[in-house]
């Protein structure tokens, strides 16, 4: 058997190209390279000398709060009270810029100027709405266009033609982060944008974007940041979680922040990122947890009446039922990882009109699969999103016809591997040098996957059930020399494998190097 030394490990890490030219924030490309970022700040700029009122309207997600998070911390920074944060509420308001909206906020008489973060490529009519009202639009998305555009004053979005921006892939977040540096220059104004790099980084890790080049340095400055920060939510972070990671948030603060637009309102997440009291977030939290909770229930519920009318076609799995809207993303996501297929849970409100999300597998282009079908018939009445993950309205009568067309237009990428398995490594050289040595390639995720190791002489010595309805084990380990290592596998299947598959993490509570398992 052939053992990985550590200078091999990092040899092999070495290879990966992370970097892609961002070595640092100081490396960040400038604003005036993302399209629109100069005539939106002038436009911004021009309704500020007027004082108009401006309608930040965020997204009810974890990269939509944060956004909005982001234009609040900065507005207020500025100096400019004249502003208002909404973000719509899913089962009222439905998805980003809408007339209804719009029309139940009385913007025409409340607002000079609308600026969408993380939503806006696809509000068609609510364009129109504020074309035909004479209110001043801009809309900042990161969502895949369709062949149209909505009309506005200025549209930003890395993925529009003729954006120079050499980083496509980047969240909402992001793109609202580079138009307030757009209005700083503007303004000139003295303001650290690195306060809000927090923010970027955790919608960053919330829409799942590649971490590398400017995704994994902002990311990687935000948990800087985050273990050290004053900010109320930061705190609770550190006293809840513990070690900060690009792991512990995406698996522990991301669905919190999340849940709260799926089953009640998304006002909650974005009060737990701004408050300036550290007794009220702690409560809010709290609150976030009690809403996880519901929306775990919800899941597990709709999972399984899914499960029970599930549709098939060559490359995608179908359910159509009266799902409660706010989980049918969560089981869309289990459904194609269980089926090994693309996804769509589809809810039908009982009009004829059925609406819902698509999970893509596989390496499975999502958007530009349904753009290819679109082109070949336009049965969709609504549709946007990006290669994972898109929203859809269809009627019930054209489902059918629909999801064979789909079969045919089916656009595949090449496919990064979720975790990596590097090699063997002896249990002895498991260890915190081992450890400190992979911490120099974080944070890890999408295009930069966790590295995983395989093990053939680690002794099992014990193992217990743990966790709240005991479907984690706790393991401990014994390797050649006598010294003791702890392991978790989560969701266990078993402990009677000969060689342990695993991942490097801290362990706060034991104060010693856990063995993440993969089972």
């Amino acid at each position: 058997m052939k053992y990985l030394s550590k200078s091999q490990i990092r040899e092999i890490l070495s290879q990966r190209d992370l970097e892609r030219g961002i070595a640092g924030l100081a490396d960040l490309p400038l604003p005036h390279r993302l399209k629109g970022v100069p005539e939106a700040a002038k436009l911004i700029a021009t309704h500020m000398r007027r004082d108009s009122k401006i309608l930040i309207v965020g997204d009810y997600d974890a990269d939509g709060v944060n956004a909005s998070a982001i234009m609040q911390g900065f507005f207020e920074a500025l100096g400019y009270a004249h502003f208002e944060v909404v973000l719509p509420n899913r089962f009222s308001d439905g998805y980003g810029l809408s007339v209804n909206l719009l029309e139940r906020l009385e913007a025409p008489r409340h607002y000079g100027l609308v600026i969408t973060v993380d939503n806006g490529v696809s509000a068609f009519e609510a364009g129109e709405f504020c074309k035909a009202h004479n209110l001043a639009l801009i809309i900042t998305d990161h969502h895949t266009p369709q062949d149209s555009l909505p009309t506005c004053d200025v549209l930003i979005n890395p993925k529009q033609e003729g954006c120079s921006f050499p980083f496509k892939d980047i969240c909402g977040a992001m793109v609202a982060w580079y138009l307030c540096a757009g209005i700083k220059q503007e303004c000139g104004a003295r303001i650290d944008m690195s306060a809000f790099v927090p923010f970027v980084g955790l919608a960053t890790l919330g829409d799942v974007m590649p971490l590398v080049g400017i995704n994994r340095i902002v990311v990687k400055k935000a948990l800087q940041i985050l273990r050290a920060s004053d900010a109320p939510f930061a705190q609770v972070l550190r006293q809840k979680l513990g070690a900060i990671s690009a792991q512990t948030l995406s698996f522990s603060l991301i669905p919190l922040l999340n849940c709260a637009g799926r089953v009640s309102d998304a006002r909650v997440a974005f009060e737990f990122l701004t408050l300036k009291s550290l007794p009220q977030a702690l409560q809010v939290y709290a609150q976030l947890q009690s809403l996880n909770n519901e929306r775990k229930a919800l899941q597990a519920q709709t999972l399984q009446k899914a499960q029970d009318c599930l549709t098939q076609s060559d490359a995608f799995v179908c359910a159509i039922g009266e799902w409660h809207i706010g989980v049918v993303g969560i089981v869309c996501a289990r459904l194609a990882q269980t089926h090994q297929k693309c996804a769509f849970v589809l809810s039908d409100g009982g009009d004829g009109v059925l609406k819902g999300s698509g999970r893509a597998y596989g390496g499975v282009n999502l958007i530009q699969s349904l753009q290819k079908a679109q082109g070949l018939k336009p049965l969709l009445l609504e549709f946007g999103g990006h290669q994972g993950a898109v929203g859809l309205q269809i009627h019930k009568d054209d489902l059918d016809e629909f999801m064979e067309i789909l079969d045919k237009c089916v656009v595949r990428e090449a496919q990064g591997e979720s975790s990596a398995v590097l090699g063997y490594v002896r249990a002895d050289d498991i260890d915190m040098e081992l450890f400190a040595l992979l911490e120099e390639f974080e944070p890890f995720g999408a295009h930069n996957p966790l590295p995983h190791f395989m093990c053939d002489d680690l002794r099992l010595l014990d193992s217990k059930p743990m966790g709240k309805n005991k479907e984690h084990l706790r393991l401990d380990f014994c390797a050649p020399s006598g010294r003791r290592l702890y392991g978790v596998e989560f969701f266990a299947s078993g402990v009677c494998a000969q060689e342990w598959c695993f991942a490097l993490a801290y362990d706060r509570y034991f104060q010693r190097l856990c063995l993440q398992i993969e089972g």
